[in-house]
């Protein structure tokens, strides 16, 4: 960091020419930050809110909207709902009459007819290939940001989304994962057994 130090008078403030001392100004260069061109940038938020799940169809998720904390959408609610698109892979992490935070940007228009829509996602995606720390002699010191574009819980912290949240939540689910490969082993156990025993007395009966 290089500093330009303040010009410090010790006299009373006239040079010897007669005129007066302006004390030089305190420049500190690392503190302008440049972006580099091939960084890619946080897009706008078209709108943050707080919303409850109404319905699940495919990958749209229709919100009724509890309250507002950026921007408006009073102009994109239908039926008093809210659209809101997300990817696929995303939907099973949210559930009909959960609150979550949203923060969303606007969709490409016309993707669902007439009705307004907004985009989110409820994961963050990895870099590809490692980001930037690959190719090291091309490398580009970016901005760490933090991705706005997410669905959190109401008290913005990330959804639970391990390998086993969508089980957690489908009781019947979770007992079929734990008890169909227990009843294939104990069946594929009774067939040998069964098997076995058939062919032990057929062959005492050839012995006979």
């Amino acid at each position: 960091m290089s500093l330009v130090a303040p010009f410090v008078d010790e006299g009373d403030g006239i040079d010897e020419e007669g005129g007066t001392d302006t004390p030089e100004l305190l420049i500190i260069e690392s503190a302008v930050t440049t972006v580099p061109a091939s960084c890619i940038t946080p897009v706008p938020l078209r709108s943050v809110f707080v919303g409850e799940v109404a319905q699940i169809e495919a990958n749209f998720v229709l919100y009724e909207v509890v309250s507002e904390r950026h921007g408006t959408v009073t102009e994109l609610l239908r039926d008093g709902v809210l659209t809101v698109r997300y990817p696929i892979d995303d939907v099973k992490y949210l559930a009909t009459g959960e609150r979550f935070l949203v923060g969303a940007v606007a969709a490409p228009s016309g993707i669902r007819g007439d009705t307004p829509v907004l985009e989110s996602k409820v994961r963050v995606q990895p870099d590809m290939f490692g980001g930037d720390a690959v190719a090291a002699a091309q490398r580009v010191s970016c901005p760490d940001y933090r991705d706005p574009v997410r669905t959190l819980l109401v008290n913005g912290d990330s959804i639970d989304t391990g390998i086993l949240r969508p089980l957690l939540g489908d009781r019947s689910g979770l007992l079929r994962v734990a008890l169909v490969p227990l009843g294939v082993g104990l069946g594929l156990l009774f067939l040998l057994a069964a098997t076995r025993y058939l062919m032990t007395g057929a062959i005492r009966g050839m012995r006979k």
